[in-house]
């Protein structure tokens, strides 16, 4: 059957192939360095294929034979996913670019993947590949057609911070003394980003064939969906202006404002802003600013874009959001890298809110319910799960009544492990909004991991503020009755008051 299946990609095998072949010509024209020539498309497409043909013999040879499930299959299986998290770790480091950009969505998917990978790739997402001073210059002096000594007094040397698209500097500018971030594109990663697709797209293709039970290719989908838009900075820029004027009332956000005279689709230029990572514990303690109060915030922030804006910033992991102490715990949030917005639309929104509010009541034939209508069927209950990351345990005990603890981390990790199939079917059929979605809640999760705040019932009732106002507000905007919307408004009014009772209690139980 595996060998049916690898019968039929020989057709994309071609494509790529000829496609690719067609690259490294053309590139071999214009290489300026050795390093140009060792990341030709045919080289790339060549590493990755190796590696992938490595993984896959891998683990044909390791776990022929063994019984399953025994214990000797148990300690094989988990050396043979640590040897392929390392192979894909140096691939993606020596590829760059939208490779790096793969293992970072891959270690933020611990409900799908084994540990062995999110663990060892989770480096990609703090320690990513920095490019060369010569490669930085080259592009700053391309984009915006003058020398960097002509526009910056001061250009650091070394990136303040280093992600798989691009690299950000600190600069002062010449003319105003202002001191900038410059995010500055990867030399190569716009040249090589159609190969690396269809790379992965055929590599993927194969391990669906090899390991069915996976079923990545929505990834490689969203990747070919999302990635010319995160190589465009001036479409950066303009999500973050619309982030800071949708979100100006939370005034604990800060946005950074774009310098739009240095700025094209390959540099951009915004003020520097100053703070630590949000997950930087040590740094919280020496400036008296309360972990829980800022996932409170994180939250608030998070719920607001989801239920209340419909349009959310898809990547806020630790490197993304900084706290910037103001003296006496005060502080400010700042939230960065706005390549990747998605924009909700009411019904997913509607949908989102409604699964929410069934999951807090709890109300399991409604989740089943709506659960159904995000065409996710019968496998409802591990998608409740999915999205609350609780065990079913908790989801039907409510999940406001209970913490997370650690018996309940390794119920999930030892249930993920035996699911896979399954996860990976709810991945394949619900919205592919909900994709961005449970990602950007996975992300907020390990933030308070981090910070040791997980399952806060100010957070879960930040949520449910925001929860409420989406379902009531978006069924006052379908109702055409006059009474209807009166009565639709005074259950949200008197649910918000409840919300408001309730925790204002929680602040006097927990002051004594």
């Amino acid at each position: 059957m595996i060998f049916k299946k690898l019968q039929s990609l020989k057709p994309l095998t071609k494509v790529l192939l000829v496609g690719t072949g067609a690259g490294a010509s053309y590139t071999a024209y214009t290489v300026d360095s050795p390093e140009d020539l060792r990341q030709l498309g045919i080289f790339r497409f060549g590493r990755a294929a190796t590696t992938v043909g490595k993984i896959v013999i891998d683990y044909k040879s390791s776990l022929r034979g063994l019984p399953e499930p025994s214990a000797e299959y148990d300690d094989a299986i988990k050396n043979c996913h640590q040897r392929s998290a390392e192979r894909l770790l140096e691939l993606a480091c020596s590829n760059g670019g939208v490779f790096i950009k793969v293992g970072q969505h891959i270690s933020g998917m611990e409900y799908l993947i084994p540990p062995e990978y999110t663990q060892t790739l989770g480096i990609l997402t703090s320690q990513a590949p920095q490019a060369s001073k010569e490669d930085v210059i080259f592009v700053v002096e391309s984009e915006l057609n003058a020398k960097v000594d002509d526009i910056f007094s001061e250009f650091s040397e070394k990136p303040v911070g280093a992600a798989s698209l691009a690299q950000v500097h600190k600069a002062k500018l010449k003319d105003t003394g202002e001191t900038v971030a410059v995010k500055v594109q990867h030399k190569r990663v716009y040249k090589n980003s159609r190969t690396d697709v269809n790379t992965m797209e055929l590599l993927v293709s194969i391990a669906d064939a090899v390991f069915p039970e996976f079923r990545l290719m929505w990834l490689v989908d969203e990747i070919k969906k999302n990635l010319p838009n995160e190589l465009n900075f001036l479409h950066e820029a303009k999500n973050a202006d619309e982030a800071a004027a949708r979100f100006s009332h939370l005034k604990f956000l800060r946005i950074p404002k774009v310098n739009y005279d240095l700025t094209t689709t390959r540099v951009l230029t915004m003020e520097f802003c100053e703070g630590a990572h949000v997950d930087d514990v040590e740094y919280l303690r020496k400036n008296n600013i309360d972990p829980h109060d800022v996932c409170v915030k994180i939250g608030r922030t998070i719920s607001e874009m989801i239920f209340l804006q419909g349009y959310l910033h898809s990547d806020p992991h630790p490197g993304n959001v900084l706290i910037n102490s103001k003296g006496n715990g005060r502080y400010e949030i700042v939230l960065l890298d706005h390549g990747l917005y998605l924009n909700i639309s009411d019904h997913i929104r509607k949908l989102y809110s409604d699964l929410w509010l069934a999951i807090l009541k709890p109300d399991l034939q409604e989740i089943r319910k709506v659960a159904s209508q995000m065409g996710v069927g019968e496998l409802y209950g591990l998608f409740a799960c999915m999205v609350t990351r609780r065990s079913w345990k908790s989801v039907t005990g409510g999940i406001g009544k209970s913490k997370m603890n650690e018996s309940e981390k390794d119920e999930l990790r030892m249930y993920a492990a035996s699911l896979i199939p399954q996860i990976s079917e709810v991945l394949a059929r619900m919205p592919r909004e909900m994709l961005l979605i449970l990602k950007t809640n996975d992300l907020m999760r390990n933030i308070e991991h981090k910070l040791g705040v997980f399952g806060s019932s100010d957070c879960h009732l930040e949520m449910s503020r925001c929860v409420i106002r989406s379902s009531h507000e978006l069924a006052i905007r379908r109702s055409s009755s006059v009474l209807e919307k009166f009565r639709i408004g005074f259950r949200m009014y008197w649910s918000l008051l409840k919300i408001f009772v309730y925790q204002y209690y929680l602040r006097i139980v927990n002051s004594h």
